[in-house]
């Protein structure tokens, strides 16, 4: 006889109503009564037969069949023959077929002019005589590779990092030319990107960024008295105030452009609201914290600190509801990122696009996973010159698969998260592909959070999320 279990799913009773959130679909919608209580009343991944789930329904038996069948149709009910892996089951078969090529970060020059003392790339150690600018030749080369690559692909990305990449600006203004009529010649549409941390923003540059509305994410960890602690140049001068004025100047001149800050947070969590309301308060669009991705506990942020981490978060997700009853924009892309996420369906069989749609060009035109990556030769995936190498990138997807990491397959939110980036699990696991465990039921509570607001805005707000979705950070969002 055929048996059952519930979906992995997390029951939320927002204002009155309830909201299911199913983990293997990344989907949340709100469900009747009769549904919210029969996923209260039975246990977790426990089995039944059709005849013990008809009993838990009320109705006519015509109104209880019906019921079933719904709750089959919409995977609220799992036959115990399936997977409980929503991945094994949508993934199945497809794994292997070439993903086409729609973004590209090019590691455009290894310097910097700051020491930051927690960066990743100076904790690679490579010797200043040894790093390397890339060349305008093979930057279009690298252009020329992403739109061979792209298949049917209409919308592309072409990231500029580094290093600090405006040290070869001289690179980026003839390739954005070259790569806009590439476009338009191919009836395609490019994006442009670039990570600075706004020591180089001359009044010429920010012309530059406003004209071909390139989209800028500055590092910057908040105020003076946060972002010198770590940002600092070689000679351990402070960077804060030389990079202000360039700030306001590039946020000044901004004519619907996205600007964005991201933070990065060592030891612990306690100056989040500080960081957040200054860097909103200097007209960044959007502001993100990410944890210091580190093996020192120097800098680690420990357990108690990622508690504080998330009562941080939950204020600021208030501030956000705030913000949306009044129909405003509220620039928390930590929040921002999750809601989006659900309200598209994105369902992640991998943590990121790294060697899926995303691949790093190094100066010398080797193709990497992601660009925090770039230069570690088990990641190196082919060149833009010979292709990818298949074999190479095929055995990255497969292990990184979430069906892959035994831990996550029972976990709600496996289909958010898959296991977590790549790089810090490389750091702190020791394995590319092992899921960052350390982070897990911070994950969970993180989730919890978001779906509360998310089945908020559902009921109260609908169009917001809309809107969210469809314009974040514009200066349009309001109209």
């Amino acid at each position: 006889m055929e048996k059952y279990r519930l979906a992995d799913s997390r029951l939320i009773s927002t204002r009155g109503h309830d909201f299911l959130f199913l983990a293997a679909e990344n989907a949340i919608f709100e469900v009747g009564s009769e549904t919210s209580g029969l996923v209260a009343s039975c246990p977790p991944r426990q089995e039944f037969g059709k005849n013990e789930i008809l009993l838990r329904l009320s109705g006519t038996p015509q109104e209880k069949e019906d019921f079933f069948a719904d709750l089959l149709q919409r995977r609220l009910l799992v036959p115990s023959s399936v997977s409980n892996d929503g991945h094994e089951r949508t993934q199945s078969g497809t794994e292997q077929k070439p993903v086409p090529l729609d973004t590209l970060v090019l590691h455009i020059t290894d310097s910097c002019n700051l020491a930051c003392a927690y960066c990743y790339e100076s904790s690679q150690g490579r010797p200043s005589e040894k790093r390397e600018v890339m060349s305008y030749e093979v930057a279009r080369r690298a252009v020329d590779f992403l739109f061979e690559r792209a298949g049917n692909l209409e919308k592309l990305v072409l990231v500029f990092f580094g290093g600090e990449p405006l040290l070869n600006f001289k690179l980026i203004e003839p390739l954005v030319e070259y790569a806009g009529n590439k476009a338009s010649l191919n009836q395609k549409k490019i994006t442009f990107s670039i990570t600075t941390n706004g020591t180089r923003l001359t009044p010429e540059i920010i012309q530059f960024i406003v004209q071909n509305q390139i989209c800028v994410t500055v590092s910057i960890d908040g105020p003076e008295e946060v972002h010198d602690l770590y940002r600092r140049f070689p000679d351990g001068s402070p960077s804060y105030n030389m990079i202000l004025p360039n700030i306001r100047n590039l946020l000044r001149a901004q004519t619907g452009g996205y600007v964005a800050a991201r933070v990065t947070l060592v030891k612990d969590a306690d100056m989040v609201p500080l960081i957040f309301d200054h860097l909103i308060g200097l007209g960044f669009s959007e502001v993100g914290f990410a944890p210091i991705t580190t093996d020192d506990p120097a800098f680690q942020i420990k357990k108690n600190g990622m508690d504080r981490l998330l009562e941080h978060f939950s204020n600021l997700a208030e501030r956000f509801m705030q913000a949306a009853g009044k129909g405003e924009f509220f620039g928390f892309s930590n929040l921002i990122d999750m809601l989006v996420n659900l309200h598209q369906g994105q369902i992640l069989s991998h943590p990121c696009g790294a060697g899926l749609g995303l691949f790093s060009v190094s100066p010398r035109g080797g193709l990497y996973v992601c660009q925090r990556f770039t230069g570690e030769e088990q990641f190196h995936m082919g060149d833009i010159f010979g292709g990818f190498n298949q074999e190479m990138i095929e055995r990255f997807r497969s292990e990184g698969e979430i069906s892959q990491k035994e831990v996550c397959r029972q976990c709600v939110a496996r289909c958010t998260c898959a296991g977590g980036c790549y790089y810090e699990a490389w750091v702190r696991q020791g394995s590319a592909f092992k899921p960052n465990v350390q982070y897990c039921e911070w994950i969970r509570q993180w989730l919890d959070l978001g779906l509360n607001v998310y089945s908020d805005l559902a009921l109260n707000n609908a169009d917001y999320l809309e809107k969210l979705s469809l314009l974040r950070g514009q200066k349009t969002f309001l109209k």
